[in-house]
Formats: C-alpha cells, sequence, structure tokens
C-alpha cells in the first residue's frame, strides 16, 4: 500500500451509509469551539463531511491557539448528532466544547474557511 493510501486510511472516517431520521425542527445557529487534540488529525475534514452529509450550513478553521471554530446552522438535533459523532472518532480527543447560540445566516453550504 502507497504512502497517501495509508495516510488517507488513517484520517478519512468512512462516510455514514445510514443516518437516523430527524424530525424537522427549528433552524438554530451555533459558534462551536473544540478545545483538545483537534488540529492536524482531519478533525475540520471530518466536520465538513458530516456537515454536508446533514445538510447543515456554516464553516469550520483552526485557531492560533489550537482549537478548532465552527459557525454551524441546522437543527439543533442535527447539530447534537454531529458533535455526539465528533467524540467517537479515535483519533480526536475533545477536552471542551463551548457552545453559543447566534444569529443565523442566510446560506446554502458548509466550507472549510482555512
Amino acid at each position: 500500500m502507497n504512502f497517501f493510501k495509508k495516510l488517507q486510511k488513517q484520517f478519512i472516517t468512512p462516510q455514514r451509509n445510514e443516518l437516523p431520521s430527524f424530525s424537522d425542527g427549528s433552524i438554530l445557529r451555533y459558534r462551536i469551539r473544540f478545545e483538545g487534540i483537534v488540529q492536524g488529525v482531519g478533525f475540520r475534514y471530518e466536520v465538513y463531511q458530516m456537515t454536508t452529509q446533514l445538510k447543515l450550513t456554516g464553516w469550520v478553521r483552526n485557531e492560533m491557539d489550537g482549537s478548532v471554530l465552527c459557525e454551524i446552522q441546522g437543527t439543533n438535533k442535527k447539530i447534537e448528532y454531529l458533535i455526539n459523532h465528533l467524540y467517537q472518532v479515535p483519533r480526536f480527543q475533545i477536552d471542551s466544547v463551548i457552545k453559543e447560540e447566534i444569529p443565523i445566516k442566510n446560506e446554502s453550504s458548509f466550507r472549510m474557511a482555512n
């Protein structure tokens, strides 16, 4: 197996084929800061993959202090599902999650900000 395939296997969590069904709910937007071992381990990519599958909008970026900052918009159940999923990924060590509700924005996709 070549070097890049090994890296890909190490940093990419397989996509979930079956997500639970989510009931409709109010759209909310949160600014969420993840602290711990969350940089250099594929964390932003995992957030991007899961938010795309969950049809959430917003962005994710690395911060200079070693944390990862996101703004995520969607239903509370989908956002909580995302956070719980991230806790389950073995290569991440999330020490704290700081979540603050912020005003909704008009956007249609999720992006990596840096």
